[in-house]
């Protein structure tokens, strides 16, 4: 009887070493972390006094975006930022007759983005992809 006892107990705790042993997700080095170039996206766009044309932006999700701001001589002096993505990308000053490259990475998806210059709506940004990992398969 004892014997028995100690054959599950055993069994038991080498099934627990087995479980956690096999559970773990590999260690990622340190070279591969990140390793993956976006593709690159640029678009150009141009800032008036109405607003930017064209007022909805569309770009991919997962690339690298170069967006060159152009700021007609009838645009609204103040500081451009996209709303949801401060983050990646800081706001900047545009005025009349200047240009401004917004780079960012489009990692979210979603189309209710933002162009504001001095807290005033200007523009749309739609990200287009899945936000899911099983939308890229």
């Amino acid at each position: 009887m004892k014997r028995m006892l100690l054959v599950g107990v055993g069994t038991v705790a080498a099934a627990l070493l087995l479980g956690q042993f096999l559970s773990r997700e590999p260690a990622v080095e340190a070279g591969d972390a990140g390793g993956t170039e976006l593709a690159a996206f640029a678009l150009d766009v141009e800032l008036t006094a109405d607003g930017m044309e064209p007022y909805r932006v569309r770009i991919p999700k997962d690339h690298k975006v170069t967006l060159r701001v152009h700021a007609g001589p009838e645009a609204p002096e103040g500081m451009l930022s996209v709303s949801g993505y401060e983050d990646a990308c800081p706001a900047q000053g545009i005025g009349p007759g200047l240009s401004r490259e917004l780079v960012f990475e489009s990692r979210r998806p979603g189309d209710d983005f933002a162009f504001t210059l001095g807290g005033d709506v200007v523009g749309r940004l739609e990200v287009t992809g899945s936000h899911l990992e099983e939308g890229h398969q």
